[in-house]
């Protein structure tokens, strides 16, 4: 009987670790033959390798990014009472090792469709991840999310424009809105209309409406959109009493798709237009002037202000085709004005008059204020004057975190002067900002064919998803190409999740009540940061008997072993560090991850006549000795040693003996495919006997 020992690492190859060196698959030769006695048999003694941590995924990996008021089951807290969505994240199948999955992670987190607060000022969002060590020991991984507060807050003017309605409509009727200028003849953030009137000057004739889309409103106390008036509201050609009517307001991003039916892409899906006005907008403040009017007897024009929002119902739910501009009423209620502004408040040289409306975003709050010509500020909505429902706008949301300037006015030759903009971005020759979707290349006489750039924000993404906007008719050929897409949660066929825009606080109450109030997440105390939380789902959450409450539908989720969390489902702010200074929450791995999907590999000895059977592969083998996937101490990684308690000997089959100077040894998967996941030092150890021997030792 005798005993040989095999490794991969060789003298004469030393550090090559390829070839004949490989861990995985080397070849030993004997300079002195060794006799192999007729009706021999071989086992296998021991095995030492050493096991990359890699992670060999195959199938994808899913986690979810969460940036909002975080779910709970007591009290209850879902996604419905939230206006906050999951971000999904997917790792592709492969096979990585930990630089590679940190790396992996990364890209895909970035990938995500996020508010513009999460971007630094390349519009690229904030999530990090690496490696971390001690000395040369990977002890796991760090992953970093961070806002911005006003770190990026800088003020700009938007430089460029684009319609609102690019290709005429029929069904229903909408014309064109290109009916204006914008920055022409070095007139820096001057928004004109060129369109004449035919002296009746309506808001709503559809043929002036723009939109300012380099970059979103920031958000936080500084930042603000202010619009100059007195080009509009102050007509000097026919005296100070005459007005005009304009529109200031913000949307979600929003690009016309089609040339037909009512979700042509200019607003979201149900929105119905109404005669007052054919735009869509999140927000709006709408000046109208008695019957259109320039004339200088038109005196009792008006401010009112609008949200595009559902109605709901007692029992919460939306109300059908409800989906439309709703007045939000800034008089008549508590710390407001009895009624509504009117030209008198707008016309005129008097320096309380109003000549500018500013817009703020405080957290998941939209402010709107106006400034005299004495400089003087007038809050109009905020709800530290009044927090009912019908007299506050709706707190932003996912699909309303990026919110861009839309402009209408009535009279050709008037003008509105953006004055301010502050933004998390700011155009820079070669530098790119957070950015706002394009549809390109379009045929002009059906809008069909073309490509849609989805852009940086998370309801432009998710408008990619909509089939009747990107797919044509059969009679029409040429779908839209869709670029840029990102991975979406809520089309992982989700259907019980309500969408953002019929959550909290979207949805104004059929009937105005001073019980309805609304209670908004602000800046943080300390930061300029919005106060919600950064979290991550690493498994799935559903509860015990399934149903909504604190369940973030992570059915998918599966990283949280590989990331070095395996006990934990949500990993919340409070399992990481927080840093006050740059808004950033710190996560740690709480173990050495372990690598994902090891499977078992056996020893095989290729060039001997030994026979074994692997039903996997309905096929005869070479393969000897099964290795575990674990220690003995439930290690799978790193250096492993295993020792066999009892040898199962193979007959060798010879009937003669014969000199056997080489060994071909390889590791396999049940595949009989190399492993691809040693290094270093491979040592196995072989036990060779006659059947005659036997028994006669231990």
């Amino acid at each position: 009987m005798s005993l040989i020992f095999t490794s991969n690492t060789q003298d004469e190859y030393a550090e090559l670790n390829l070839g004949i060196e490989n861990p995985s698959d080397y070849h030993n030769h004997l300079t002195s033959p060794l006799e192999v006695k007729p009706d021999s048999q071989i086992a296998v003694q021991s095995v030492k390798i050493s096991r990359k941590n890699v992670w060999k995924l195959e199938d994808a990996k899913q986690m979810l990014y969460y940036f909002g008021r975080p779910l709970q089951t007591a009290p209850a807290v879902q996604l419905e009472d939230v206006t906050s969505r999951p971000k999904l994240v997917e790792i592709p199948k492969g096979t990585y090792n930990h630089t590679q999955f940190a790396d992996a992670l990364e890209t895909q987190m970035k990938l995500m469709k996020v508010s513009p607060a999460l971007c630094d000022a390349n519009g690229v969002n904030n999530m990090q991840v690496n490696t971390s060590f001690v000395g040369a020991e990977f002890k796991g991984f760090e992953i970093s999310c961070s806002q911005n507060g006003s770190t990026y807050v800088t003020p700009a003017i938007q430089t460029t424009s684009r319609a609102d309605v690019v290709v005429a409509t029929t069904l229903p009727t909408r014309p064109t809105s290109d009916g204006f200028t914008y920055g022409a003849g070095g007139k820096t953030g001057v928004f004109d209309r060129t369109t004449g009137d035919a002296g009746a000057g309506d808001i709503n004739d559809g043929l002036c409406c723009g939109i300012l889309p380099d970059f979103p409103l920031g958000i936080g106390e500084g930042s603000s959109f202010i619009t100059d008036l007195q080009g509009a509201s102050y007509d000097i050609t026919i005296g100070q009493n005459g007005n005009a009517s304009w529109v200031v307001g913000l949307t979600r991003p929003t690009v016309q798709l089609l040339d037909f039916g009512p979700d042509i892409g200019i607003a979201p899906q149900g929105f119905e237009t109404e005669a007052f006005m054919p735009h869509f907008f999140d927000y709006v403040a709408i000046f109208s002037a008695q019957n259109g009017s320039r004339s200088a007897s038109a005196v009792e024009g008006h401010l009112k202000l609008y949200q595009g929002s559902y109605l709901s119902d007692a029992d919460g739910k939306p109300v059908p085709d409800s989906y439309k501009l709703h007045e939000i009423l800034y008089y008549g209620g508590t710390n407001q004005p009895a009624v509504p502004y009117t030209n008198a408040n707008f016309n005129g040289s008097a320096t309380t008059q109003f000549i500018k409306v500013e817009w703020q975003i405080h957290g998941d709050e939209v402010r709107l204020n106006l400034k005299t010509r004495a400089g003087d500020t007038t809050r109009v909505i905020t709800t530290a004057f009044n927090a009912e429902q019908a007299r506050c706008f709706k707190p932003t949301t996912d699909f309303t975190t990026a919110l861009y300037p839309k402009l209408i006015l009535a009279h050709d030759n008037t003008t509105l002067t953006v004055e301010a903009f502050t933004s998390y971005q700011y155009t820079l020759l070669g530098a790119e900002t957070y950015k706002y979707p394009t549809y390109l290349g379009y045929d002009g006489a059906d809008m069909s064919g073309g490509t849609y750039t989805v852009g940086d924000s998370s309801y432009a993404n998710e408008i990619s998803y909509v089939s009747s906007l990107m797919k044509r008719p059969v009679s029409i050929a040429g779908d839209v190409v869709v670029v840029g897409q990102a991975k979406s949660w809520a089309r992982q066929g989700i259907s019980v999740i309500k969408p953002p825009d019929t959550t909290y606080g979207q949805m104004l109450p059929e009937t105005v009540s001073a019980t309805n109030t609304l209670t908004f997440q602000g800046l943080g105390a300390t930061t300029d940061g919005v106060d919600y939380e950064h979290l991550l789902v690493l498994e799935d959450t559903t509860p015990a008997g399934g149903g909504g409450i604190g369940n973030y539908f992570s059915e998918n989720c599966n990283i949280g072993r590989a990331l070095g969390f395996p006990d934990i489902s949500v990993l919340n702010q409070r399992y990481g560090t927080l840093s006050l200074s740059d808004k950033q929450v710190l996560w740690v791995s709480g173990q050495v991850p372990q690598g994902q999907g090891v499977h078992s590999a056996f020893v095989r000895l290729s060039n001997l006549t030994q026979r074994s059977y692997n039903a996997t592969k309905n096929s005869v083998s070479k393969m000897l000795y099964h290795i575990p996937r674990f220690t003995n101490d439930g290690r799978q990684f790193g250096e492993l040693f295993f020792e066999v308690s009892e040898r199962t000997y193979v007959d060798i089959g010879n009937t003669d003996s014969f000199m056997l100077n080489q060994f071909q040894v390889s590791i396999c998967d049940k595949n009989e495919k190399i492993a691809d996941d040693l290094e270093k030092d491979t040592i196995v150890v072989f036990h060779i006997r006659s059947k005659a021997d036997a028994g006669k030792y231990s």
